[in-house]
């Protein structure tokens, strides 16, 4: 099938439409056309898919193309999938005041950034709920129990005195 430079075309699901008086339409440009009434259907922007508007399993799915120009310029790829999680801006302001700060430079430029393993995150997080247990008065016992139940956390008696003593300790420095 021939297509027709007058045909209509959307994102939308129907037939193109031709328009019936498609020989005046090639006569002229936009203003200077043989025909005095415009073709029904009026002006405007079409209905059309872009980057920025594509739609996956039914959710607006947005890709910012500065992904592609990150991977392009070589960035790591845990970068990368910070920039994809975070959005590219967090990830440039992230950058900037990393860039910005006192870190060691490696021979080759590249910024050095001592960074901690998220597991010592979530232990301290895991201590922060011991020591609120300890003040509400629970046992060793039970804060096992609820360590068990609500984070997923099997501390021993041993380990879990531990912990205890050394938030004491901790507190009673100041």
């Amino acid at each position: 099938m021939m297509r027709i430079e007058n045909e209509k075309r959307s994102s939308r699901r129907e037939n193109a439409r031709r328009c019936s008086r498609t020989a005046e339409l090639f006569d002229g440009v936009g203003g200077r056309q043989a025909s005095a009434h415009p073709p029904a259907g009026g002006g405007g922007y079409q209905n059309i898919c872009t980057v920025f508007n594509f739609h996956l399993d039914g959710e607006q799915k947005k890709r910012d193309p500065r992904l592609e120009e990150l991977r392009e310029m070589g960035l790591r790829r845990v970068l990368q999938d910070i920039a994809a999680a975070i959005g590219v801006d967090n990830t440039l302001k992230m950058w900037r005041i990393i860039d910005a700060s006192e870190t060691r430079l490696g021979d080759d430029g590249e910024i050095r950034l001592p960074f901690p393993r998220y597991k010592s995150y979530l232990r301290y997080q895991r201590n922060r709920y011991i020591e609120t247990l300890v003040g509400l008065g629970h046992s060793i016992t039970t804060i096992r129990e609820l360590l068990n139940k609500q984070l997923g956390e099997r501390l021993s008696k041993r380990q879990l005195s531990r912990v205890v003593k050394n938030l004491k300790d901790r507190d009673a420095r100041g």
